[in-house]
């Protein structure tokens, strides 16, 4: 190869060497600081894949805390039928109680009585006060909808919850006597509500343990395609470190044997 003294050629190619180590250099540090592996244009097309895979992971997740919220409506109301059925349960009582009438006195019967009638206004009143969130919980036939929509639904998907049966009122239990009969009816009431929600429960579980193991899959596959290979990328971060290193060493020989040429001048 002729020399000419006006171009370094070796000394060119380990500047374009050392050069594209540094670009090596620059873009494994940008992933290791970042996390991101598709930093510097690594992997476009994955780059897009794992973000729509990582949004359809936190849509399932906030799928999950919606169901989550219908599970607590469901169990409070549960509770409340359950204190109601207790209640129910001694009104049924004091009814029977009251059919010895012929036996008891005047203060007995009273007693019975104001007993029938205040548990008659605690049904109506825990029944009508308790709330969740302001929605009411048990004391109505119409039931609620939870949304249980996962991904790319646009109008959601929902699913129907509530006791689906209308407890009748018992404030109007004034006296013992007969109050049997009317606690026997809500009780029956009360045992339809109960299942209702027990079954709702059930489905409710299933939607959310679905969409709970869905969105952590989601994750981990949108995770794999993202997330910067540690181990890979320290790999290349040393490799192009040293490739550059020894760029610089190979520019500086270049460019001494390069200036051989001046002592012909000299």
């Amino acid at each position: 190869m002729p020399s000419v003294s006006n171009i370094a050629i070796g000394a060119n190619m380990a500047a374009a060497a050392a050069s594209k180590a540094r670009h090596g250099m620059n873009e494994s540090i940008a992933r290791l600081s970042t996390g991101v592996r598709a930093m510097y244009g690594g992997d476009a097309a994955g780059h897009s894949a794992g973000q729509s895979l990582n949004a359809m992971s936190k849509s399932y997740s906030a799928a999950s805390r919606n169901i989550e919220d219908g599970i607590s409506y469901l169990q409070m109301g549960e509770s409340v039928l359950l204190e109601v059925a207790n209640m129910g349960t001694r009104l049924f009582e004091l009814g029977i109680a009251a059919d010895n009438a012929a036996l008891l006195d005047a203060n007995q019967i009273a007693a019975l009585n104001s007993e029938a009638a205040a548990i008659g206004d605690a049904i109506d009143d825990i029944l009508n006060d308790t709330d969740f969130n302001t929605v009411e919980v048990v004391d109505s036939a119409a039931s609620k909808t939870v949304s249980v929509s996962y991904v790319g639904q646009a109008s959601g998907t929902k699913t129907t919850i509530g006791p689906g049966t209308t407890i009748a009122a018992m404030a109007g239990t004034s006296t013992a006597a007969g109050a049997d009969g009317a606690a026997n009816t809500m009780l029956g009431k009360v045992a339809e509500a109960l299942g209702n929600i027990a079954a709702d429960l059930t489905a409710l579980k299933a939607f959310q343990g679905a969409a709970g193991a869905t969105s952590a899959n989601l994750a981990a596959t949108s995770a794999r395609i993202l997330d910067t290979d540690y181990a890979l990328e320290t790999a290349n971060l040393t490799k192009n470190s040293i490739l550059n290193q020894a760029a610089l060493s190979m520019a500086a020989q270049a460019n001494n044997a390069q200036s051989a040429i001046l002592a012909v001048l000299q």
